[in-house]
């Protein structure tokens, strides 16, 4: 048996639910806008009435949602569309709206009702989704490009009896390891992504034994990539030890590794990248300053997010897709550790990797 709810109760139901709700009548014209609605647009049910919502809608998409709408409504059909709507603060917010014609007590066509939810925040994680897997193409695209091409050389100089140029395949390492760096990468965020933990496996290390043959092998290869000449200088200075800490190696590298490359890729005039490493009571601090490009300030506070980029950065001036930092950072949370940048814009850029001091003999 069905049980009606009285009129004044459907009157609530819609004057306060979450979704904007809105009504036209035989004239195609709004009568009525909820509370939601109008807590939105800021403005009063006066101001809305008629044709006056379409006041809200930005220019570039009135045309074609009054197209959208008057159609529908003469056809007596249900629609759905997408529109940017002015917000009370005067921000334009995509919003969908689902229209459907509805009748009276009597059967007859009476007008059409809709509802509407703001979709912003879902559109803008589409578009920054779709953005993310372009760039994540083209930063693929980009070393197997290379890898193929030193291939191709290595095959014809055997083909020809000659010895293989040990360039090519120093090359064709760097390439694959940067294919093998992106990878993990991609699968860190997709597990993070889907709520599943980093795998740690933690041992006694000593940070200072880790960080050594790092800064060592971005000094060769940096050497390498120059044709001879540095042009890039790394100076690295440890204080006393012990350099205890609890660690999953891999994990480490991956950030020490992250960090070093970052500083050194906006770093492109050159210069001395310094690596330091201290101990503050029972924290040791791991320390990477390059006098690159630098943060704008306002995005310092950005800089943990998934996909997020600096302003002052492309994809056509810098490679990257915005996960290694967010990584680095979730690396070093699951080590009770922490992350602090300190930059400014064109005089470069300090990172310093706070982690617990591990306690004599430690394991986990």
């Amino acid at each position: 048996m069905e049980t009606q709810l009285p009129l004044e109760q459907y009157r609530l139901l819609v004057e306060h639910a979450p979704t904007m709700v809105w009504r036209a009548g035989l004239d195609g014209l709004c009568n009525y806008f909820n509370a939601t609605w109008l807590r939105f647009t800021g403005r009063t049910q006066e101001q809305e009435v008629g044709n006056g919502w379409v006041s809200g809608v930005h220019p570039d998409d009135m045309k074609r949602c009054m197209e959208i709408y008057l159609s529908h409504f003469e056809r007596r059909q249900a629609f759905e569309m997408e529109y940017r709507l002015r917000r009370h603060d005067g921000v334009y917010r995509y919003i969908f709206d689902r229209g459907v014609p509805f009748t009276d007590d009597a059967g007859q066509f009476a007008g059409f009702i809709g509802s509407c939810v703001d979709v912003h925040e879902r559109r803008e994680a589409d578009r920054a989704k779709a953005t993310f897997l372009a760039l994540a193409t083209h930063e693929l695209r980009t070393p197997l490009t290379s890898m193929q091409m030193y291939l191709e050389a290595v095959r014809r100089q055997l083909a020809q009896g000659e010895p293989v140029a040990n360039g090519a395949l120093t090359r064709l390492g760097a390439q694959l390891e940067r294919v093998s760096a992106l990878v993990q990468d991609l699968e860190d965020t997709g597990r993070l992504d889907a709520d599943m933990p980093l795998v740690l496996r933690k041992e006694e290390l000593d940070l200072a034994a880790l960080v050594e043959p790092l800064v060592a092998h971005h000094r060769e290869a940096n050497t390498f990539r120059s044709r001879g000449r540095q042009r890039h200088s790394i100076e690295l200075s440890l204080g006393p030890g012990p350099w205890r800490v609890l660690a999953d190696r891999q994990r480490l590298e991956q950030v020490v590794n992250n960090l070093l490359t970052n500083a050194l890729k906006y770093s492109p005039q050159g210069g001395t990248l310094r690596v330091t490493l201290a101990r503050a009571g029972d924290v040791l601090e791991l320390s990477i300053s390059d006098p690159g490009i630098g943060i704008p300030a306002a995005d310092i506070p950005l800089l943990g997010r998934r996909y997020f980029r600096a302003s002052n950065v492309s994809a056509e001036n810098f490679s990257g897709l915005g996960l290694g930092l967010s990584l680095v950072k979730d690396i070093l949370e699951a080590h009770q550790g922490g992350l602090r940048i300190q930059s400014e814009q064109g005089r470069g850029t300090t990172v310093t990797v706070f982690l617990p001091e591990a306690p004599t003999g430690g394991r986990s």
